[in-house]
């Protein structure tokens, strides 16, 4: 019975004193003398706090606890559940991410009307007549060079489908020129698609012209359509439709008639070209015509002197039973600076299977049908292998020849192209 009492006077003592730790506030952590219990290291050996990490105790009264307040700066956890958003926050959230979205559907749309297309054409030229000189920073008489012939990329941008714009720069050795830059608005009311064209495009004249680069079989075009046409190009607008089954073509053209070297017209008048065309199937043929006038700069009057300028071709492309092989060829006569000239080209071409293809062409320019001897004819040959899709390397020789003082003149040219 003594023992039982006993018991239950400690288990009473032990109770007040925890009753009376929890009312006054003591820190839990501390030991009965009323030292900060030590971790680590320091309450191992007994050793003092570092004096330098002591903070400087302030002056000012300190209430008992006042280091376990709150800070109200921050964040007071609660075990409460978070309130569920109001119709009103939903319907806003809902309008930020149909926004978003509206917003990259119309950048889609607008990547999808657009289309890319180009390529480059890098090469190797070796000219007979090359000079070792240096006349002018700008130029040189040395043509045995390696070169960017072309590179071009076209941005077609297709804003519905009866309109659409057309971007095509240059970017060569040379520097950076523009090729084409046109609208196309397409009536819809008819199977001819009849579309007019404003800007600077193609001459509707034969086909060597508007055959693009890229896919010609030999380097550069023929001599007569260097020489009549230069650059390709002008600057106006254009008519162009195709009915009949798709088997008649017509494109007819106003334009300056400076081409694209000059960035303004010389004179008032503008110049008419345009050509028609027919299939028969495996055979395509057209004819062209071309009138307009030359103002010419002259010594005698400061005003210019006025040529006509007129062209007439007829050109064909024949696809003949023989697989892979096929014959391309123009005939243009007219008028140049007051002279009448004429000239012509041809092409046999040999397709071997899908990678080869053997390509031989003949041409003539003469600039003076009135003077003797004065023609020059070039005989030129081709090997194409096609790489693959897209790319292909290209060996060419040309050797041109003038009826008399014949000059040494012949080129060889290396190139590969690729295209996408």
């Amino acid at each position: 019975m003594k023992r039982t009492v006993t018991h239950i006077t400690f288990l009473i003592v032990l109770s007040l004193s925890l009753i009376a730790c929890a009312t006054s506030g003591a820190d839990p952590n501390t030991t009965p003398g009323g030292d900060p219990a030590m971790s680590g290291e320091g309450s191992m050996s007994g050793e003092q706090p570092d004096q330098q990490g002591e903070q400087p105790q302030s002056d000012s009264p300190q209430t008992e606890g006042a280091d376990m307040a709150p800070n109200p700066d921050e964040p007071v956890a609660s075990d409460e559940p978070a309130e569920s958003p109001t119709a009103e926050e939903l319907a806003g959230r809902l309008e930020t991410l149909t926004e978003a979205f509206t917003e990259t559907r119309n950048t889609v749309e607008v990547l999808n009307r657009m289309r890319f297309s180009g390529y480059i054409q890098a090469q190797y030229v070796n000219d007979e007549r090359s000079v070792d000189v240096l006349p002018t920073p700008t130029t040189t008489s040395n043509r045995d060079q390696f070169s960017v012939r072309r590179a071009r990329v076209k941005f077609t941008y297709q804003v519905s489908p009866t309109a659409r714009f057309i971007l095509q720069p240059d970017v060569t050795s040379s520097g950076v020129t523009l090729k084409d830059g046109y609208v196309e608005l397409t009536e819809p009311w008819t199977t001819w698609r009849n579309t007019l064209l404003a800007g600077q495009f193609n001459w509707p004249f034969g086909f060597e012209i508007g055959y693009s680069s890229s896919s010609r079989e030999m380097p550069e075009r023929s001599l007569i359509v260097r020489t009549l046409f230069p650059g390709e190009r002008d600057r106006g607008v254009q008519l162009t439709g195709r009915g009949f089954a798709e088997r008649f073509l017509y494109q007819i053209a106003l334009v300056n008639g400076t081409g694209t070297s000059q960035s303004f017209d010389f004179n008032k008048r503008k110049d008419l070209v345009g050509r028609v065309g027919v299939n028969f199937g495996p055979l395509d043929i057209g004819v062209s015509g071309y009138r307009g006038e030359d103002l010419v700069s002259n010594t005698a009057n400061p005003r210019g002197v006025t040529f006509d300028k007129e062209r007439e071709g007829v050109d064909f492309q024949l696809v003949t039973p023989i697989p892979g092989l096929g014959f391309r060829g123009e005939y243009i006569t007219g008028k140049e600076r007051g002279a009448d000239v004429d000239g012509w080209y041809g092409y046999l071409i040999q397709n071997l299977g899908t990678r080869h293809q053997l390509v031989v062409r003949v041409d003539e320019y003469d600039s003076n049908t009135d003077v003797n001897n004065n023609a020059i004819r070039t005989l030129g040959g081709a090997y194409i292998f096609h790489w693959d899709a897209n790319s292909k390397v290209m060996i060419a020789y040309e050797e041109p020849e003038l009826e008399i003082n014949d000059p040494d003149d012949n080129v060889f040219t290396l190139r590969y192209q690729y295209a996408f």
